[in-house]
């Protein structure tokens, strides 16, 4: 994606392609070094984090790998979080492929996949609560919440406006979209 916002997941998406003369004679292994301060999601079948827990994916292909297209090529989708502590910063993510029995592949480093940058954004909600500086008994009057995005990403799930209502206060009409939780509290 050209970006990514905290707390919504996407997909790294990491393709070996065998392009040389005959399939691969020996099992492959991708390696992706997850950045970071992106919490890796359930990984697909033939992959898992070595050492367990860490940012490393390790990803098998079993040797057989055609040369010959469309059978040529695997793909493995690894799912990851963005978290709080990236907002603002851009994580940089490559992969590589050893084995397979490619000798240009045979030591780590030497097949490499171009960067992937990708900046981190996040929304930071503002709120500010205002109302009349005095009330007089009996005579209504109204708070008013303004709820403000000063990050630099859209919101990505509903936000929710709370508020308790002080003992004594009576509730009038409320706007549309408001309610009282559980109903009929203060």
């Amino acid at each position: 994606p050209a970006m990514i916002a905290v707390g919504v997941p996407f997909d790294y998406t990491i393709t070996v392609t065998s392009t040389g003369a005959a399939a691969t004679s020996a099992t492959a292994t991708v390696t992706d070094v997850v950045p970071a301060g992106l919490t890796i999601g359930t990984l697909p079948a033939n992959c898992a984090t070595n050492p367990s827990g860490s940012q490393t994916v390790e990803c098998t292909i079993a040797a057989g790998l055609s040369n010959v297209a469309p059978g040529n090529a695997v793909s493995f989708v690894i799912p990851v979080t963005p978290q709080g502590a990236i907002n603002n910063t851009t994580v940089s993510n490559t992969a590589s492929v050893t084995g397979g029995g490619d000798p240009a592949c045979a030591s780590a480093g030497s097949c490499v996949s171009t960067p992937v940058d990708t900046p981190v954004v996040a929304s930071s909600l503002d709120i500010v609560k205002s109302g009349p500086a005095t009330a007089v008994v009996g005579v209504p009057y109204d708070y008013t919440f303004t709820v403000t995005n000063s990050g630099t990403a859209a919101t990505s799930v509903v936000a929710t406006v709370t508020d308790v209502v002080p003992a004594g206060l009576t509730i009038g009409t409320l706007p549309a979209g408001c309610v009282t939780n559980p109903s009929g509290s203060q």
